[in-house]
C-alpha cells in the first residue's frame, strides 16, 4: 500500500533537488564570468606595463585604440551577461526557498504520520498484552 505522504515527500524532495541544480548552474555560470572579467582586467593592466618601446609601434598603427576598444566591449558584454545572469538567480533564490520549505513541511507531515502510527501500534500493543492477563487472570 501507498503512503500518500511518503510519495509527497519524495515529490517535494525531487522538486528541490531540481531547483538545486538549476541554481548550481547559474551559480557556475556566474563564475565564470567572474573568472572571464578578472581575466580580462588581467590582459589589460598587462597590456599597460609593457614597454613604451614595444607599444611605439602598436601605437603607431592605432592598434592599442583598437585593443582598448575591444577590452571596453567585452567587459560591457561580460558585464551585460553578468546583471542578467545575477537577475536570474535572485529569482531563482526564491523559487528555490519556496522547494525548500514544501520540502520541509512534507518530511515534518511524513514524521508526524509516521510517529502517530508507531505511538498507535504501541498503545495497541499495550492494549493487547492488558487484555491477556485479564484473561489469564480470570481463569480457574
Amino acid at each position: 500500500m501507498n503512503d500518500p505522504l511518503k510519495d509527497l515527500s519524495n515529490l517535494t524532495d525531487a522538486l528541490y533537488q531540481a531547483e538545486l541544480g538549476k541554481m548550481r548552474a547559474v551559480n557556475a555560470r556566474e563564475a565564470s564570468l567572474r573568472h572571464d572579467l578578472a581575466e580580462l582586467e588581467n590582459l589589460r593592466r598587462n597590456n599597460m606595463t609593457l614597454p613604451q618601446t614595444e607599444l611605439h609601434t602598436v601605437r603607431q598603427i592605432g592598434a592599442d585604440v583598437l585593443w582598448e576598444g575591444w577590452v571596453s566591449r567585452t567587459r560591457a558584454d561580460l558585464n551585460t551577461q553578468l546583471a542578467q545572469v545575477l537577475a536570474q538567480k535572485a529569482r531563482m533564490t526564491a523559487e528555490l526557498r519556496r522547494a525548500f520549505g514544501k520540502q520541509i513541511a512534507a518530511g515534518e507531515l511524513l514524521k508526524e504520520a509516521t510517529d502517530t502510527k508507531k505511538q498507535n501500534r504501541e498503545k495497541r500493543k499495550r492494549q493487547v498484552q492488558d487484555d491477556l492477563q485479564l484473561i489469564s487472570s480470570q481463569k480457574p
